[in-house]
């Protein structure tokens, strides 16, 4: 008898027993199945109830009232208002940054003179579109006065502030503006494309060329000699007008964009040069607020104390 009920053999009878209950009818084994399931289960029931009392302590219940529909819409105006409040605190965060990186290249591109950097935001655009004078949130009482200079990204020349600026307002005259004395026979210099690979000296140097605004539009032109070498793309700064402080001295005016031959002049080509900058499109600008010991502009005459 206990060879008889080996282990061996007892695995295999009892796996042979399974296969032949398997393919027996359903109906066969629905009865008696049941009762012996009921008791290989019952030691199993604490664990049971236990695990079943933790998921639903955990889950929350489903929500079965019915739905409160003015709630519902109040919670999804609060959700969205909240959504675009999250979303403009980001995009305020990202103009703070780029704020911060203005200001510092603008103080890496300073130069020689004494001046601080100061953001203005642009409150008011001329309806006039591009050339029209831009009204700014600083004034007298934040440093600012005639002539300050005006950039952005820190060496793209904007323009500059109108004579007798008011305590917290102040007027700024896009480079190219109708009537602006200071665009008028601008004292700009044509640098080589590959001007990082050059001396210092020469770089700084570059082509003379006097730049005047075309009328209708925001470009300027000038004429230099046929044998001067200039290319498209070209950057063009200003060089040392005296109408403007010398802040503005080698800011980025803008790129050439056109060179023609002029029938008239043979020995000379036309320059057309597109401004860097779009002041119709600016919400803010960088000013820089000089010390007015250090003030180099030639003083300009008005029409009255003209002779």
């Amino acid at each position: 008898m206990s060879r008889f009920i080996q282990p061996e053999r007892g695995l295999l009878l009892v796996s042979a027993a399974v296969l032949v209950l398997a393919f027996l009818p359903t109906r066969w084994l629905a009865g008696w199945t049941a009762d012996v399931g009921a008791i290989v289960a019952l030691p199993l029931t604490p664990l049971r109830h236990a695990a079943s009392g933790a998921v639903t302590w955990v889950r929350p219940e489903k929500f079965t009232e019915d739905y409160d529909f003015k709630t519902l819409d109040r919670l999804e105006v609060e959700r969205d208002t909240y959504r675009g409040r999250w979303h403009a605190s980001r995009l305020k965060v990202e103009a703070l940054e780029r704020e911060l990186q203005q200001l510092q290249r603008a103080r890496s591109l300073g130069g020689d003179a004494q001046w601080t950097p100061r953001t203005a935001q642009v409150v008011r655009h001329n309806p006039g579109g591009g050339g029209g004078v831009l009204s700014l949130n600083v004034g007298s009482r934040h440093g600012v006065s005639g002539g300050t200079v005006a950039v952005v990204d820190g060496d793209l020349l904007v323009g500059r502030v109108a004579d007798d600026p008011a305590a917290l307002t102040s007027q700024l005259i896009p480079l190219g503006a109708s009537g602006d004395i200071g665009s008028s026979d601008l004292q700009a210099r044509i640098l080589p494309i590959d001007d990082a690979l050059l001396d210092p000296e020469r770089r700084i140097v570059g082509e003379p060329i006097i730049l005047q605004s075309i009328p209708g539009s925001s470009d300027f032109e000038g004429l230099v000699e046929r044998r001067v070498d200039v290319e498209v793309g070209a950057p063009v700064r200003l060089g040392m007008d005296q109408v403007w402080h010398q802040t503005a001295w080698g800011m980025l005016i803008g790129t050439v964009v056109q060179i023609d031959s002029v029938p008239s002049k043979p020995l000379r080509k036309r320059v057309v040069v597109r401004c860097a900058t779009a002041p119709e499109r600016l919400a803010a600008v960088t000013l820089k607020i000089q010390d007015d010991s250090s003030d180099t502009r030639a003083w300009v005459p008005d029409s009255e104390d003209a002779p």
